[in-house]
């Protein structure tokens, strides 16, 4: 049978199990968190949209599940997060290498602020994120996140505790954006903030 996550940002999830635990343990674990990927992609509203459902399915639901089958196992919430937060940052580290390729372009401050907005309306419509836009110049690109989709879906299945590690994935993937750009954010909705605030500050340099 062909293994759900290997379609995932977690393909490498059953190997991890099996050195975090006994090869016995975390294959269970595995399984549990396999079957528990499949009932999150059966039941999700995916709101017509392919963006939304690649979010969910690449993203969102496989570490949804590795959580709940670590939960599930009787492992503490603190360790689960912790297993859960090594395991995303693996794919949090490929998006910095990505963005540090880009930060190594010349006039990657302006390229970037030239592309942010269609990337934001591609990459995460208003099904899943109401994004305010603050400033967009020469200076800085700021814009906030009044509602999340990890953010809702967490809570709806009881997870509240959970869309810290996703937001954990932010400072990685854009600490790859310095030295020429420095992401700088204040709290979000997964910490107990009213919003997500994004700064993406230029640098200088002499």
């Amino acid at each position: 049978m062909k293994k759900r996550f290997e379609s995932t940002n977690l393909p490498f999830l059953q190997e991890d199990c099996q050195k975090q635990f006994t090869e016995e343990i975390g294959n269970r674990i595995f399984c549990s968190a396999e079957k528990w990927y499949q009932r999150l992609t059966a039941e999700a509203d995916y709101k017509n949209n392919p963006v939304i459902e690649e979010h969910l399915r690449v993203k969102l639901f496989p570490a949804m599940a590795y959580y709940m089958a670590l939960l599930e196992e009787g492992v503490a919430q603190e360790e689960a997060l912790a297993a859960v937060k090594q395991e995303t940052q693996k794919a949090a580290l490929k998006n910095k290498e990505s963005n540090a390729q880009m930060s190594r372009l010349p006039f990657a401050y302006l390229l970037y602020r030239m592309g942010v907005k269609t990337h934001m309306n591609k990459n995460f419509p208003s099904e899943g994120w109401e994004t305010e836009w603050v400033r967009c110049d020469k200076n800085e690109i700021h814009f906030n996140l009044h509602r999340c989709i990890y953010w809702e879906l967490c809570q709806k299945y009881g997870y509240p505790e959970l869309c810290t590690v996703y937001c954990a994935n932010d400072i990685t993937a854009f600490s790859g954006l310095m030295p020429k750009i420095r992401f700088k954010r204040s709290g979000t909705l997964g910490e107990g903030a009213a919003y997500c605030d994004f700064h993406f500050i230029k640098e200088r340099h002499r």
